[in-house]
């Protein structure tokens, strides 16, 4: 077996297998054309970097997930988890679409997406590098640097939002190198049309999320409508269904080891350019506190839901955000602690350094950039215990958060639209209501304080010199206990009209309310806004040292690199294979049927449809099993390097067809967000031949194939 390291420096630095490397950008593929052909690509390179065309066309962004136009009449398939919400949204204990699925009969019977859903299409992508960082005077401070991008940054975004219909975003690329302005379609009025039941859509729950092998048909079908002259347009019963210019056409040839597989999408986040101090703070701090304190909150959400479904139903979507975290950071962790990421970066920059002092004109460009970037870590780090309590503050209370976000708007909305925090402008308005329209089904006051009352205790135990005032005072004045009686006494803030008409107040109105858990937001924002000026002092010299930094990296490499995932358009590129964990053991890449009903327990997280069961029972199999399989599949595995936010990515073959939903990774490979292990490193897909089975065989979706053009066999 090779060496690890060895073979990751090779993915650096060999073009031959550049295209398996990275999430590229879709300019960048073109440029990969080649190699790609020698993967099996069938289909011209260049279509990949055409937004408007096919398959590009198709996919769309949900925000925080993708997914993909699969009819000619604006249906959305995506993974059943990234429709959660929506299937939570319209669920009540009699009417339990978490568990029992939902499929419209008709298009007049689906249902309105939980608020604030949106679609996504990208139109175009173009460089505004010069518009955000030309002729900035060194003479600006820091967070006046900050201030003056950042300023820039909106007037191009709101230049481009001027024609109406469409978001648009400005996106740093290569650690602020190049900033390229994305324009998208948003779609307003999106619909469920089916999701399965829970135990085919979230088969193995927790216990197999973010493990292999899995048996998990995680997808659900969304449409997209807009108004009756094609444009964008808030819900309406006149709307009609949007009509894409392109969209994927569903293969039922399913995959087999070896193939070439595309994943295209919208990663959230990774890290594989942060420095070695920056990975050493995440493995000793942010990660293993963000870890317990995620932990110690889900363990609240349980127990207060025990033997109450209606408490499970509003806590349901904030237990699944933290414990698919949870699972992530974790083997995160465990990956960080083998020292494998740790020694990457150490060798990495010692590489560079010694690689800068080979010419004095390199040291003269890039001599101090790794010194600076430490020494900005370490400022940055000075109040991490506090900064994260008061983050997660929010986070543990659903009231508190609409409280802040509440007064918070108060005191933005009576500045000029350019000059008010990010998240507070006229763009955001409508997201705004819609966020606090969603709450209101995920409103518990006794979760509610459970939570805030945890994380009420950690600010306790912050060390002398990073304390939060506002809290101290609070506990101080009434006691632990008292300070949350009076709290959840003497608050409205959970009522939707109130809340409604809160958000139309002047801050004055709002002080005159006397409303307590607004009080409380009141005196946690100054603290919270001298954090704001601190971040734009680190932003501002960021800017400064940091494309420098990947400048030295993408010279020293001699080659094409692809940047951090930052949500923006990528694809990546793999093939279907399994690998091995660990000493004599082996995974297949491909899981089955069978697996399924092996598994089934009949209760808990293993509890398969009875509708499944019989179909399987019945012999209503044959015409989806895989020939070299002998059975029908139902996920499998590859080579693509992918992250959060790509959840719901169509997995396209090389056809450019559609073959499965990348919905996962694997637990061994967490920590591929920092640094990718090609022997590890592999994505979770749900089987396009699984999905037909279930909609044909099980639950009849018998009218959502035919629009997709597969003819049901049973």
């Amino acid at each position: 077996m090779r060496n690890r390291l060895s073979i990751l420096l090779a993915l650096l630095l060999a073009p031959a297998i550049y295209a398996a490397e990275g999430m590229w950008m879709p300019q960048q593929v073109p440029q990969l054309g080649d190699e790609l052909r020698k993967m099996g690509l069938q289909i011209d390179p260049n279509r990949f970097a055409d937004l408007t065309g096919d398959p590009m066309g198709a996919v769309i962004s949900l925000g925080g997930c993708t997914a993909s136009f699969v009819s000619p009449e604006g249906l959305v398939v995506t993974n059943h988890h990234c429709a959660f919400g929506s299937i939570q949204h319209n669920s009540t204990p009699e009417r339990d679409l978490i568990t029992d699925g939902f499929l419209a009969a008709t298009k007049a019977d689906e249902l309105p997406a939980s608020p604030g859903s949106r679609v996504f299409v990208t139109t175009k992508i173009e460089d505004v590098t010069s518009r955000i960082t030309g002729n900035l005077s060194a003479k600006l401070g820091d967070a006046q640097r900050a201030r003056t991008m950042e300023k820039r940054e909106r007037q191009l975004i709101d230049e481009c939002e001027k024609p109406g219909g469409v978001r648009c975003r400005v996106a740093s690329f290569f650690e602020g190198a190049q900033y390229l302005r994305t324009t998208q379609m948003e779609i307003r009025d999106v619909r469920l049309v089916y999701a399965p039941a829970e135990g085919v859509g979230n088969f193995g729950g927790e216990t197999d999320n973010w493990m292999w092998p899995r048996h998990t048909g995680d997808y659900s079908f969304y449409r997209a409508y807009v108004g009756p002259d094609g444009r964008p347009a808030d819900f309406s019963k006149d709307n009609v269904p949007y009509r894409p210019a392109h969209y994927l056409k569903v293969s039922s040839a399913g995959v087999k080891p070896g193939d070439l597989v595309m994943v295209a999408g919208y990663p959230g986040r990774t890290f594989r350019y942060r420095t070695a101090l920056e990975v050493q703070n995440a493995r000793e701090f942010t990660i293993p506190t963000i870890i317990r304190y995620g932990t110690d909150i889900s363990q609240i959400l349980h127990e207060m839901g025990k033997g109450k479904r209606d408490v499970q139903i509003k806590n349901a979507s904030r237990i699944n955000g933290f414990e698919n975290t949870l699972k992530n950071y974790k083997g995160t962790l465990q990956n960080m602690n083998r020292g494998v990421i740790t020694q990457d970066r150490t060798d990495r920059e010692a590489k560079l350094a010694a690689w800068i002092a080979a010419e004095p004109a390199r040291v003269k460009k890039y001599g101090a950039v790794m010194n600076r970037l430490d020494e900005l870590s370490r400022e940055f780090n000075t109040t991490r215990e506090r900064d994260l309590v008061l983050n997660y503050l929010p986070r543990s209370s659903p009231m508190l958060a609409q409280a802040q976000r509440v007064y918070r708007w108060s005191i933005e909305k009576t500045k000029k639209d350019l000059d008010r925090a990010e998240g507070y402008r006229d763009r955001d308005v409508p997201t705004m209501m819609s966020a606090s329209n969603r709450a209101q089904r995920t409103f518990h006051v006794e979760s509610d304080r459970a939570g805030l009352r945890y994380m009420l205790e950690e600010a306790g135990r912050l060390p002398a010199g990073q304390r939060i005032a506002a809290v101290d005072q609070a506990i101080s004045r009434y006691g632990l206990e008292g300070f949350l009686d009076r709290l959840y006494a003497n608050t409205k803030i959970h009522v939707a009209d109130e809340r409604k008409r809160m958000y139309e107040e002047s801050k004055a109105q709002l002080d005159a309310r006397k409303d307590a858990m607004l009080e409380f937001a009141a005196a946690l924002l100054p603290l919270s806004l001298a954090d704001e000026e601190e971040n734009k002092k680190y932003l501002g010299a960021s800017s400064r040292v940091r494309p420098l930094y990947l400048e030295a990296l993408r010279e020293m490499s001699g080659g094409l690199l692809s940047p951090d995932a930052n949500g923006t358009l990528r694809i990546s590129f793999g093939e279907v294979k399994g690998y091995e964990p660990r000493d004599a053991v082996e995974y297949e890449p491909q899981t089955t049927l069978s697996g399924v009903i092996s598994k089934h327990t009949g209760e808990g997280e293993f509890d398969a449809p009875d509708a499944l069961l019989e179909a399987a029972r019945a012999g209503k199999t044959k015409e989806y099993e895989a020939p070299h399989l002998g059975d029908v599949p139902v996920n499998f595995l590859s080579t693509n390097y992918t992250t959060g936010g790509n959840s719901g990515s169509p997995t396209l073959n090389a056809k450019g067809e559609l073959v499965g939903l990348l919905f996962d990774g694997n637990f061994e490979a967490l920590g591929s967000d920092y640094l990718v292990d090609p022997e590890l490193t592999r994505s979770i897909h749900a089987d396009m031949v699984y999905v037909l089975w279930i909609m044909d065989a099980v639950d009849r979706a018998h009218h959502i194939m035919r629009e997709m053009g597969v003819a049901p066999k049973y």
